[in-house]
């Protein structure tokens, strides 16, 4: 008899205004801005902020909101070009194939040489345009 069963969930407003259906739809948005922060959480250290002071952690979580837009404008740039990256990429899986790459300073023929020790072959097509 009672085989189907429901989930009911309540939101509770005070905006008399608007539709149920604008309602559902605004709360239903609020998924991005917790994407969001939990990028920056895990991604850019808001965890575990550095500092005691909280104007001193404002600053930082400023300086890194604007390193996490120049990042996301780094990798939409790079992701052509590196195939393993993709333009949603977070941060770890840039460092695993971009930056971490063991490489020597060699000098050959009167200058120095940066010598790549990796067989990927996207690296000489995002340094030589």
């Amino acid at each position: 008899m009672f085989e189907v069963i429901y989930t009911y969930r309540c939101i509770l407003i005070n905006n008399w205004t608007s539709t149920e259906k604008d309602i559902i739809t605004f709360y239903n948005e609020r998924g991005a801005s917790e994407k969001n922060f939990d990028i920056q959480n895990n991604d850019f250290g808001w965890s575990h902020l550095p500092f005691s002071f909280m104007g001193e952690n404002m600053v930082f979580m400023m300086v890194t909101a604007m390193l996490k837009n120049f990042y996301l404008y780094l990798v939409r740039h790079i992701s052509y070009k590196v195939k393993p990256l993709k333009k949603t990429s977070r941060p770890k899986a840039f460092i695993l194939h971009f930056v971490s790459v063991p490489a020597k300073w060699v000098r050959t023929g009167r200058q120095n040489v940066l010598n790549l020790y990796t067989n990927k072959t996207y690296y000489s097509e995002v340094f030589i345009e």
